[in-house]
């Protein structure tokens, strides 16, 4: 069955509801089986149809029970090639989002301030990869009037892969760092990847946002059509959150540390290209509440916790850790740190930097925790308290004083930081 005919079959005319999971599906969803490592989806082709889906897509024919199975070559091209088809049937503004650092916050930023004036359909949470970019663009019903999609890699193309199902008319790179260096291999491979979205908007002739002040990518994304921002003068605000003055305009968020400055100027610049007034702007910036462990603050009793342990790599941890020093009392602090994956052949060297930043800044009675295998390499170096696991960690917190104080947290999800707090 080409896709064409087959995309006509699963959308009959109506809403399409695609699910990959049979713990969640819903009567007449289109469940398509997916294969990993270490499960395979065809295998619950029967659960499916018997939980009320409509139709089943399979890759493998020893699971075809009846008609309501269709039989494909490959479920994951599939997934892709379907979603491009769906893309294509609409004609609004579809925004990408990439970059190493902050891309969630930015499309949570964006798509609250086009909220305010548009009907916006949004990537949930980060589903950035291969399998979650297909799904948020399947999901996408008739009535919406702009799209913004988060797309993330870690791996030199991937950038390109996704860009060519989404097929944006607008994209933002939020910045170059130090992510995923196992899979990029340097910085420069960092770099090249993201450019790949400049390089894929330029010849689809989409048109980028691009934030002014950040050399690389004024010169990545030269002779293509851009809007480079802010637009207006701006002056930072910040304290322990990030705020700015904008046009005289206060542009409060709550969101922890200055470097979340430069995604709120994003939501700033997009929202005003799609003629969102800034007190509307201005209002959703500030009304936004950080979730998923990223950038939050929360205040309990006489305490205060920075909670950002959604995900980690140098770049992100440097810059929380600074803006932590400056907006923080010293020796009224606990520092927990875990490690961050995915940093490559560097890694050992990346987590020994960001022990010594942390020297150059501690006062005596300050507290610093680290958590995992690689910060332990150091335990003999640095004159800190070290754990293996999140877990071990707990208890140890959980004897301190941390009356008065501002509790930091940062590390990779793998890391599991939160399990301190619990």
């Amino acid at each position: 069955m080409i896709m064409e005919e087959l995309y006509r079959t699963i959308s009959n005319g109506s809403d399409i509801n695609i699910s990959i999971d049979t713990r969640t599906i819903s009567s007449g969803d289109i469940y398509i089986g997916l294969k990993g490592d270490q499960f395979d989806g065809n295998s619950y082709v029967q659960e499916a149809l018997d939980k009320g889906a409509r139709l089943a897509i399979i890759d493998n024919e020893a699971y075809k029970i009846d008609d309501r199975c269709i039989l494909v070559e490959n479920t994951y091209q599939t997934l892709s090639a379907l979603a491009k088809i769906h893309r294509q049937t609409f004609m609004i503004p579809i925004l990408v989002i990439g970059g190493s650092n902050g891309k969630t916050t930015t499309k949570e930023l964006i798509s609250a301030v086009l909220s305010s004036t548009h009907t916006v359909h949004t990537t949930k949470g980060n589903l950035n990869n291969e399998i979650g970019v297909p799904l948020t663009i399947l999901a996408m019903k008739p009535g919406i009037n702009i799209a913004v999609i988060e797309i993330g890699a870690n791996h030199a193309d991937e950038h390109t892969r996704l860009m060519n199902i989404v097929c944006p008319t607008h994209v933002v790179v939020t910045n170059n760092g130090k992510d995923h260096l196992e899979g990029f291999g340097s910085i420069e491979g960092v770099r090249k990847a993201n450019k790949e979205i400049y390089d894929c908007c330029r010849t689809i002739g989409g048109a980028a946002f691009v934030n002014k002040y950040i050399e690389d990518l004024v010169v990545d994304s030269a002779d293509m059509n851009r809007t480079l921002y802010p637009l207006q003068s701006y002056e930072s605000t910040s304290t322990l959150l990030a705020s700015l003055t904008y046009n005289h305009t206060d542009i409060a968020s709550q969101l922890f540390g200055s470097f979340n400055e430069n995604n709120i100027l994003a939501a700033i610049a997009i929202g005003e290209y799609f003629n969102v007034p800034l007190e509307k702007i201005s209002s959703a910036i500030a009304e936004y509440q950080p979730t998923l462990k990223r950038s939050q603050i929360i205040e309990k009793n006489d305490h205060t916790i920075v909670l950002d342990c959604y995900n980690a790599n140098p770049t992100s941890m440097e810059l929380s850790l600074k803006d932590f020093f400056k907006s923080s009392e010293a020796n009224k602090r606990v520092i927990i740190i875990g490690d961050m994956r995915e940093v490559g052949e560097t890694e050992l060297d990346a987590h020994k930097e960001i022990l010594q930043l942390i020297s150059s800044h501690i006062a005596p009675s300050d507290e610093v925790i680290a958590v995992g295998q690689l910060f332990s390499t150091y335990q003999n170096d640095f004159p800190y308290t070290f754990f293996p696991t999140s877990t071990d960690a707990k208890e140890y917190f959980n004897s301190l004083d941390i009356r008065g104080k501002k509790v930091f947290l940062k590390a990779s999800r793998g890391t599991k930081l939160e399990t301190i707090l619990e």
